[in-house]
């Protein structure tokens, strides 16, 4: 027994051993083969420059901090800039980034995606957006799915949506603005951006039901660009909190769509809206899309269609009140619109596709808006090969990262960025200096439809109402969450016109 146990012992301490030896020899030759990989390349051409900081954090701290304020991102990238050069890198969550410069890096980006690139997002955004939701989809399933959805979203669709926005605004100010004196413009345009994405999705009224919905939407939103801290406390536990009550008020309305479905009793103007098209068209390929990819599809389109504008919406009102000649410049523009239509007959209150066309100046005030808070700033691309760019060597499984916030501020391509000057639309910018909606495949899907509901919101606005601030010194910080918003505290003064 005694010959046996020390046998055994012996056999087991040479087996560790071995096991021992062998762990060491591949990690030593997998040592070897990564340093010699990355000398051979470093000899060839050098890595960015830049710093990766701290082990996995990073510069993640500044940078999310840097996040908080609307211009905070401007002012991070600039001091980088200053002391690295236009490309650099940095670490961010435990991976590491390199900004591209501007607009050749970003062209870069946009035009090898799905060849050396694909679309990167941290961990958080699967967890609150899903995995079923266009934007974190890649390759040939999001062509597929994309293909898809851009028949919600092209000009035929838009000609169809008009008349149900139109609506929409209008009932907006009647209920909102009529008799009030002083508004919080942050809370009126993202009630009317969020009412407006939820009857065009869902045929969801306003209500008791929309007003909840709304607060775990902003609740939601808030947890995009947190830290993934998943316990009670943390903004992120109560993004998730959120993401499953919205999802259970989807579904509750699905079921009900699919019994009127069954009951062949489904009101008419639901059959237009895009549950109704999700839950009875098929895809290309002839099937049904599953539960899952509709509700986190439809939360995506509601997000792109509620917050991006409301902030956007909110800022151009201040703009506007802040600058006197813009806002004499828009009124003289919407008043032909309406003196047009007085003259041909048609009623002043409806508002066709031609008539968004002819707002131009408008356009440009909302864009000049854009320029200086963009809906997004930046997001990733994760390589999936060595890369070689501007004598730069990037390693495989880096992440490259678009940015608009050396471009947007950049006197090379905007003179004066500072300044909030709409005239500098009347000529168009230099390709892929300009991008508020992001870029390449990856182009937010409903910036159309952004503009649209924007151009039909100030159309109503300045035909019935003047405003000013509260506070008129006002002049910032403004905050971002994940998108740049005016503070609760940017107020606004209305007077109601009365009709001549």
């Amino acid at each position: 027994m005694a010959s046996s146990w020390n046998g055994l012992s012996f056999v087991s301490a040479k087996e560790s051993y071995t096991t021992l030896i062998t762990v060491l020899a591949v990690t030593i030759l997998w040592t070897l083969w990564s340093v010699s990989g990355y000398f051979r390349h470093r000899n060839r051409m050098p890595l960015p420059p830049g710093s990766f900081g701290l082990p996995f954090i990073g510069q993640t701290i500044e940078y999310v901090l840097a996040m908080r304020t609307a211009d905070g991102i401007r002012q991070w990238m600039q001091k980088q800039v200053d002391k690295h050069g236009p490309i650099f890198r940095y670490r961010f969550i435990g991976y590491p980034v390199v900004i591209m410069d501007q607009p050749e890096g970003n062209k870069f980006i946009f035009q090898s995606e799905g060849t050396s690139n694909h679309i990167f997002w941290p961990s958080q955004m699967f967890s609150l957006m899903g995995r079923h939701a266009l934007t974190v989809q890649t390759g040939e399933r999001h062509k597929l799915v994309r293909r898809y959805l851009t028949r919600y979203f092209d000009r035929n669709a838009m000609s169809r949506y008009i008349r149900g926005v139109n609506r929409n605004a209008m009932r907006h100010f009647t209920n909102h603005w009529q008799g009030k004196e002083q508004l919080a413009g942050l809370d009126m345009t993202n009630l009317y951006t969020f009412s407006t994405i939820c009857n065009l999705a869902m045929s969801l009224e306003e209500g008791p039901q929309m007003d909840k919905f709304l607060e775990e939407f902003l609740a939601w939103t808030k947890g995009l660009f947190c830290f993934p801290i998943n316990l009670p406390g943390f903004q992120f536990y109560r993004a998730l909190k959120a993401r499953s009550v919205i999802l259970e008020v989807i579904e509750g309305l699905m079921e009900q769509r699919r019994k009127e479905i069954a009951e062949d009793r489904v009101p008419e103007v639901k059959q237009t809206d895009i549950l109704h098209s999700l839950l009875t068209v098929p895809d290309g390929e002839g099937n049904l899309f599953p539960d899952p990819f509709i509700k986190e599809n439809l939360l995506l389109l509601l997000i792109t269609g509620f917050d991006t504008s409301g902030g956007i919406l909110a800022m151009t009102i201040y703009y506007i009140a802040k600058n006197p000649s813009v806002y004499k410049e828009i009124l003289k523009e919407q008043k032909s619109i309406l003196e047009g239509k007085r003259e041909s007959g048609t009623d002043e209150n409806e508002l066709t596709m031609e008539d968004i066309s002819a707002m131009k100046y408008t356009w440009n005030v909302i864009q000049e808006t854009l320029r200086l808070h963009p809906v997004l700033v930046g997001t990733y691309r994760k390589t999936v090969t060595d890369l070689e760019y501007k004598g730069y060597y990037i390693p495989k499984g880096w992440l490259l990262s678009w940015n608009n916030q050396h471009s947007h501020y950049n006197p090379k391509y905007f003179k004066d960025p500072l300044k909030f000057d709409p005239s500098r639309w009347e000529t168009r910018p230099t390709p892929f200096t300009y991008l508020p909606f992001g870029g390449g495949p990856h182009t937010c899907l409903g910036n159309e439809f952004a503009r649209m509901s924007m151009l039909i919101f100030i159309y109503h606005l300045v035909q019935n109402y003047s405003w000013s601030l509260v506070d008129p010194s006002y002049d910032g910080p403004f905050i971002r969450d994940p998108v740049a918003r005016t503070p609760d505290r940017v107020s606004i003064i209305v007077k109601q016109i009365v009709a001549s």
